[in-house]
């Protein structure tokens, strides 16, 4: 049986897809990584496919799909951060 994630839980997990849209967000922007613009281009463009996967996967969640929350920030990240991954 799977476990059924508390609405903490969820909200949990909400916040940390508002931390990957941030980041991704703020990568697109400026082509850095916020905390540390020495990265190299390979390295940020691996932090922002992690944070795509991570979206991606918590799209697939009952818990996300029933949720009535506004899923456009998210989407638009994960399309956004595709596009700069492949430039």
């Amino acid at each position: 049986m799977l476990d059924t994630p508390t609405e903490a839980e969820i909200a949990s997990h909400f916040s940390a897809m508002d931390d990957s849209v941030e980041l991704i967000n703020e990568i697109v922007a400026d082509d850095t990584f916020p905390d540390d613009p020495r990265r190299t281009a390979a390295e940020v463009k691996l932090i922002v496919t992690r944070n795509i996967k991570h979206l991606e996967l918590q799209a697939t969640k009952d818990w996300y799909i029933a949720s009535s929350n506004n899923k456009t920030p998210y989407t638009n990240a994960v399309a956004a951060g595709k596009v700069y991954v492949n430039e």
